[in-house]
Parts: C-alpha cells; sequence; structure tokens
C-alpha cells in the first residue's frame, strides 16, 4: 500500500526518505531492511505504528474520561497502575510527541505517506510542534484524478466540500473540528464519530474514497519492539480466535471458526518442524463457552508425548504470534513486523519468506538481522540497507542502488558482510580482560 516515506525529526530519523517502488513506480509487496544495531530499523516500523496510533486519540481521550468518570469504584492504587498502563500503551497527541520528536529537536517532527490503495494514488502528511499537530494534509482521489480532500494548519483550514455526502454533517463536523483539532487529526475525530454514531452513520455521510483511507489505516497489522518493554502489536483483523491462537475462550456458536484455526495451525507447525506430528486445541465446554489451549504432539526419542505450547521456545511462540501478520498481508493488507527472525532458525525463517513471498497480496515490511536471506531466491529489490556517513546522515536504499549492473554470480550476503552496503556494525576487538580488570 505505502509507495514512499518521508519523515523528520522522528526519534534517531532526522531526515529520511523511504522509497518503496520500483523504477516504473509500481509498489514493492515486500521490503526487508538490514542495519546495525541502534541505526533507526524499529524506528521505521514504529512509525507506522505512530500513524495508527494518531488515528486514536480522539477515541483514547474519550476511553479515559469514562474510566476517571468511574475511578471511585476502583482501588486507588489498582486504578493509578491501571491508568498509567492506558497512557503508556494508548496515547494521546501529546503522549505521541513526547514519544516520538527527536530529543532536544528544535525543529517540527513531520511524517508524510504516500500510498496506493485501490489503485489509486495518495499522499497523507501529519506534523507537529513540541505540544500539539500543527499542519494536516490529505491528497487522494475522489472521482478519477488525485486531488486536495483538505489542507488544515493553525492559520487556516481549507477542505473540499465533496468529501461531505450530507450537508447538515459538514456543518456538523466542521464544529467538531474547530473544537477539537489540534489535539486531534481530522481522520482520528471522524473514527472516534464512526464509533460514537450508530452503524453506518459515518459512511452515509462521507464520501467513500475518504473512508478507504481510513479503513486501510486502520486494518494495517504491526508488530514492532518496545525496547526492554518487550513487544507491542496491533493485528487489523476481527477473528477473534486469530488474534489469540495459543489460548482463549469463545461462544460455542464460534467452534466452526476454532476448527479451522486448528487446522491452519497444524499444517503450517507439522511442515515447519520435523518433530510436531500434530497441533490441537485441548478444548473445556462450559455452558455456552469453550476454553481453549494449544497443545503440540511431539515425538521425544521414539514417543509422542503432549506438550502445552504455553511450554514452547522463545521461536515457536515467535512463530506462533507473527502466524495472523503473515495470513494478514495474504489477504491484501499492509503488514510490518520489527525483527521477524527472533528466536527463529535462520533456515526456518527463510523458509517462510521464500514460501510467503508469491502469495502476497497486501505488503510485508520487516526488519533483520539475518543475512542468509541475502543468499536466498527473494528478489534483491526487496532487501533494504541503512548506509550511515561519516557526519551520521542516514539513507534508506535498496541494496542494487550500490551497484552499476546486476551479475548472475554477484554474491550480495559476502558484499554486506563486507560493509560494501553500509549496515554492519564497524567496532574494534572489545578486551574483556581489561573489562574484568576494570571490574576488580
Amino acid at each position: 500500500m505505502f509507495t514512499k516515506i518521508h519523515v523528520e525529526n522522528y526519534r534517531s530519523l532526522i531526515n529520511l526518505d523511504f522509497d518503496l517502488t520500483y523504477k516504473q513506480g509500481k509498489m514493492k509487496p515486500l521490503a526487508i531492511i538490514y542495519g546495525e544495531n541502534g541505526v533507526g530499523k524499529s524506528n521505521i516500523a514504529t512509525l507506522f505504528y505512530t500513524l495508527c496510533e494518531s488515528l486514536k486519540t480522539m477515541s483514547i481521550r474519550n476511553t479515559l474520561q469514562q474510566i476517571l468518570d468511574n475511578r471511585s469504584d476502583l482501588d486507588k492504587n489498582v486504578d493509578e497502575s491501571f491508568m498509567s498502563f492506558l497512557r503508556k500503551n494508548l496515547r494521546e497527541t501529546e503522549s505521541i510527541i513526547k514519544s516520538y520528536k527527536t530529543i532536544n529537536s528544535n525543529e517540527n517532527m513531520v511524517l508524510k505517506f504516500e500510498f496506493i490503495i485501490f489503485q489509486c494514488k495518495g499522499e497523507y502528511t501529519i506534523e507537529y510542534d513540541n505540544t500539539k499537530l500543527v499542519h494536516e494534509r490529505l491528497e487522494y482521489v475522489l472521482n478519477k484524478n488525485k486531488t486536495l480532500l483538505y489542507d488544515l494548519n493553525e492559520k487556516e483550514f481549507k477542505i473540499n466540500e465533496k468529501i461531505f455526502t450530507n450537508s447538515d454533517y459538514a456543518k456538523e463536523f466542521k464544529d467538531l473540528l474547530n473544537k477539537y483539532w489540534g489535539k486531534h487529526t481530522l481522520l482520528s475525530i471522524l473514527v472516534f464519530e464512526k464509533e460514537d454514531k450508530a452503524d453506518n452513520y459515518i459512511e452515509e455521510r462521507i464520501h467513500p474514497r475518504l473512508y478507504d483511507v481510513i479503513a486501510a489505516f486502520m486494518t494495517m497489522s504491526i508488530k514492532v519492539k518496545a525496547g526492554n518493554r518487550g513487544e507491542r502489536g496491533k493485528i487489523g483483523l476481527t477473528h477473534k480466535i486469530l488474534g489469540k491462537l495459543d489460548e482463549g475462550e469463545i461462544n460455542i456458536l464460534e467452534e466452526e471458526e476454532l476448527d479451522r484455526a486448528e487446522r491452519l495451525v497444524n499444517e503450517f507447525f507439522t511442515a515447519a518442524y520435523s518433530d510436531i506430528k500434530q497441533a490441537f486445541y485441548r478444548r473445556e465446554y462450559n455452558e455456552d463457552k469453550i476454553r481453549y489451549n494449544l497443545v503440540f504432539k511431539k515425538l521425544v526419542y521414539n514417543t509422542l508425548i503432549d506438550v502445552d505450547a504455553e511450554y514452547e521456545s522463545t521461536g515457536t511462540l515467535h512463530l506462533l504470534d507473527i502466524i495472523p501478520y503473515l495470513l494478514m498481508c495474504m489477504k491484501g493488507q499492509t503488514v510490518i513486523i520489527d525483527e521477524i527472525d527472533t528466536g527463529i532458525h535462520d533456515l526456518l525463517i527463510n523458509n517462510i519468506l521464500e514460501n510467503v513471498v508469491n502469495c502476497i497480496e497486501g505488503q510485508l515490511i520487516i526488519t533483520t538481522h539475518n543475512t542468509m536471506l541475502l543468499d536466498s531466491d527473494i528478489d534483491p529489490n526487496y532487501i533494504y540497507t541503512f548506509m550511515v556517513d561519516k557526519d551520521a546522515n542516514k539513507k534508506l536504499l535498496p541494496i542494487i542502488d550500490y551497484e552499476d549492473r546486476t551479475h548472475p554470480n554477484l554474491n550480495y550476503r559476502t558484499r554486506y558482510l563486507k560493509g560494501m552496503y553500509g549496515g554492519v556494525p564497524m567496532s574494534r576487538d572489545i578486551d574483556f580482560e581489561e573489562l574484568r580488570d576494570i571490574l576488580d
């Protein structure tokens, strides 16, 4: 879906462009990003998460207010802890700025996304100063040609009247815009309106093209690292079981969906692991509910034993987590996975990506350290590395941009490891005996 990204003053990305197109302007279905530790790979992945967060600030404001209104019913300590958790994971605009704007930067934070939705090109820009949103702009197709849908800043609002199909709602919405814009984006206000109003109320009052943009952004699936705090994820699906493949509880009327999930997980893991002979759900029935948990039937010393998924390795659990994401990119969604290879054997992740690449109908953007992918059959057009110059300026480029021509015997992995494409750590030998002496 995304064709180009431009970012300014976003964490360690001071001024960076990310081109996701071939020379002909066609969108790439896959992007694999390499780079040394700390260069900004995870920031690229988090960038898309920030876009999703910007769409939910109005909804979060309302959620937090409802909790505050009912806080007398909660234990004070639990309440404060829960509120702190919500503010960290459900961000308002000020929290977004505080979390993502480059430290000590006096310039505005700018996020610009160029995209293609239903074969139509568009461009969305949001810009923040130190405390609020100061600019928002959306270009997309209304009829046949790309046009300006709106351009909002602190001085004036330019709005294409054709984005509304109901004049009364146009006036009502402009009042909301005057009241809330700056703390919330126009898209965030529309998302809240959709959640707050009756079914189809918003869809019937705004142009379907504008709704297409909101839907495409909201259905992205994103899994990003969050420092030493673990991971944050967002899966753009309503399928309850796909979001909880390890264990959960469903209505008994949904058992057919559980059967399908069971067949899916069984097919994947029996193909991926030689010692897993079956994957199935242990089920407990209680009135109209089914409590389920995933179990692997494994061959251990020539004996089949049942192992609950919760006792499996980090890599196996990570695979279980990313299955829904891979399925979503096959179903036409944009999917971003940070450090996709965490805990997974190089050969296994190679096999998975080589098998999925030709099935992608949406877009898959991943970061990795697995250099074996450079020796795989994956098109080198899909592989990017961070290049950092002597002044610490960064570029994110496809590795083919470093080559004048592609030779059939060219070994990208060897050249990458030699530092010819950037993206590899260049460190001096570490004297651990000296470190021990310092400690002593």
